[in-house]
């Protein structure tokens, strides 16, 4: 009987034991599985894991390329900066970080959460800059404070430095980061959040040569965030060189006689559109906009009533005046409505469709034909050669010279001008157009390209501005061309014409240069009639005239073509005129000192050496 007591105790036992084993034996099998599962499938992932806690990769910004004028000389390159950046994986108080952010660092608070809003669509692996270009105290703050606060970051970067401050600022534009909706429209292919990208002129333009290709540093780091050594090294990339066609002596010219103005001044190889120079006023300082700015002095800029940001030589239109006469006598030879007989008298003024229009000079010109108008820059002329063709035939040869649509220049923002049409169309408006008067405007650029046209022969170039680009061509050297059809005699009448307004004491002769056959011809813009200017008795200025020149040299040769405007800068005669001869000056000053150090430097002991 006992036995059979302890038996049935020992299978009680057993039983129990059975049950207990069973989950023992699950729990064992379910916790070898997870560390196959930990240690076998996931191993690589948790030892990339792993090293990355202690192994921080760090971005070296890539330098932009260089931007040289024709000759090399440097416009833009690079300087070393620091930026303090932000290392949320490190961060551990939010709280404590934004009080030393916005106490020692001293960057307002609204700043500083904007810069955290806009950076929740990256990873948190990816430090965000809170301060562009740090002084020497914000440095010495956050070296003094490194311990507490790991996650404040000194990173060296390349900031643009553009060498001559507001020279050639139109052209060469600035960078900035690039924003939010240039990220969404893929503006910039390639760019991320805290890039640097070009936002205008030729930065603009070629960016995409410019830009350099982002180098990495791998660094050993402690628990706590601190540096401890480097473990590998990506070198960065900087962006290809950009050599433009621009020539500095010319463009410190040009800037230098638009000081105080408000203007234009662009010079151009008519033969083939390289630009020498292009000179707007007033301009802007690009490395006030490269590195730190206030939305206030930002607003500021935007906001003064001179507008330096705009590149008036492509971006603002204007009545081309009398400059529009060349236009006028191209379309009169090519419809054969003048020849040598041609000759219109000029009495101070002449009625057309039962209203009087007056020429410049009360007096009048006499008896002219289609040189000594030009040269005089005869109304009467004129308007009597307009009424005879008709708005038709005039817009019809205006645009083949190139007026009314944009240039091509590579340059972003540029303007198309206006040319007469729609209806209704009033004959009398024509005479205004014949002028250059009324519903008409163009460019200063649009006006270089129409007169080195009618100095080369036709050809009618696309203005631009690269010369050469080491990465990638960017369209060099495949620069449209047009040829227009225009006879060789109704050339030669037209720059005689030119010759004469500025060697035969016509409206251009504040340009002659004694020993230089240049060719031009001015113009003066009315703003308001001179009946209305005499009722006016507040400030004038603003209603004074516009005052052009457009020109070239030399006559039989033409190798410069150049354009002067001054806004309210008066007669183009008295204004424009003489900034020309200064542009030209310059231009063979350089031409004929080189041609002298090179057949120097190509002579020795006395013979030349070929």
């Amino acid at each position: 009987m006992l036995d059979l007591q302890l038996e049935s105790s020992r299978q009680l036992m057993q039983r129990r034991l059975n049950w207990l084993v069973a989950p023992l034996v699950l729990i064992f099998v379910l916790l070898g599985m997870r560390l196959w599962w930990l240690q076998i499938l996931q191993g690589p992932e948790y030892t990339r894991l792993a090293e990355k806690n202690r192994i921080r990769s760090i971005q070296v910004v890539a330098p932009r390329g260089p931007i040289l004028d024709r000759n090399r000389l440097p416009l833009a390159e690079n300087r070393p900066s620091i930026n303090i950046a932000l290392d949320r994986e490190v961060m551990k108080n939010p709280d404590a970080t934004a009080a030393f952010v916005t106490g020692m660092l001293g960057i307002p608070p609204e700043e500083f959460a904007d810069k955290l809003r806009r950076s929740r669509r990256t990873g948190a692996y990816q430090p965000i800059v809170i301060r562009e270009d740090a002084d020497i105290r914000d440095v010495s703050i956050v070296e003094a404070h490194k311990r507490e606060y790991p996650e404040i970051l000194l990173t060296r970067v390349p900031r643009r430095l553009y060498h001559y401050g507001n020279l050639a600022s139109h052209v060469l534009g600035y960078v900035r980061e690039v924003s939010e909706g240039d990220l969404e429209s893929n503006t910039f292919p390639g760019a991320k959040r805290g890039d640097l990208v070009g936002k205008f002129g030729v930065e603009r333009a070629y960016n995409q040569c410019l830009t350099g290709l982002d180098g990495a540093r791998e660094v050993l780091v402690d628990s706590l965030g601190r540096e401890l050594g480097t473990v590998a090294e990506k070198e960065a990339v900087i962006g290809g060189d950009l050599q433009l066609t621009l020539d500095y002596d010319l463009q410190v010219t040009a800037e230098t006689l638009l000081a105080g103005k408000v203007g234009a001044i662009v010079a151009m190889d008519p033969r083939n559109g390289e630009i020498l120079a292009m000179a707007g006023a007033p301009s802007f300082n690009p490395n006030s906009l490269s590195t730190r700015i206030t939305a206030e002095e930002w607003n500021a800029i935007l906001n003064d009533p001179d507008h330096p940001l705009q590149n008036r030589a492509i971006q603002n239109s204007y009545p081309p005046g009398s400059i529009f006469k060349l236009v006028i006598a191209e379309a009169g030879l090519g419809e054969d409505m003048v020849d040598e007989n041609t000759s219109v008298v000029c009495r101070g003024s002449a009625v057309f469709y039962n209203n009087l229009f007056h020429c410049w000079k009360p007096s009048g010109h006499g008896y002219v034909n289609l040189e000594n108008a030009i040269a005089q820059s005869c109304n009467v002329f004129f308007y009597t050669l307009g009424q005879r063709l008709g708005i038709e035939k005039i817009v019809q040869h205006a645009k083949a010279l190139g007026f009314g649509e944009r240039t091509g220049v590579d340059l972003p923002g540029e303007t198309a001008g206006v040319l007469p049409g729609g209806a209704p169309w009033y004959p009398g408006e024509t005479i205004s157009v014949s002028i250059g008067q009324g519903q008409i405007s163009a460019t200063p650029l649009q006006v270089l390209r129409a007169v080195s046209a009618l100095a080369t022969g036709g050809t009618v170039v696309t203005p631009h501005l690269l010369l050469r680009a080491e990465r990638g061509s960017d369209g060099a050297g495949s620069w449209p061309v047009q040829q227009i059809p225009i006879q060789p005699e109704s050339l030669q009448r037209i720059r005689a014409g030119m010759w004469a307004s500025v060697n035969s004491s016509g409206t251009s002769h504040g340009t002659a240069i004694p020993g230089f056959d240049i060719c031009g011809k001015t113009g003066t813009v009315q703003i308001i009639g001179a009946e209305r200017k005499r009722t006016l008795k507040s400030d004038l200025s603003a209603f004074e005239n516009h005052a052009w020149f457009a020109g070239f040299a030399s006559r039989d040769d033409p190798e410069i073509a150049m354009v002067v405007f001054i806004e309210h800068g008066g007669g183009g005669g008295a204004a424009a005129a003489p900034l020309a001869k200064e542009m030209f000056q310059t231009y063979f000053d350089k031409k004929y000192s080189e041609e002298l150090l090179t057949r120097v430097s190509g002579t020795a002991g006395g013979r030349e050496v070929r």
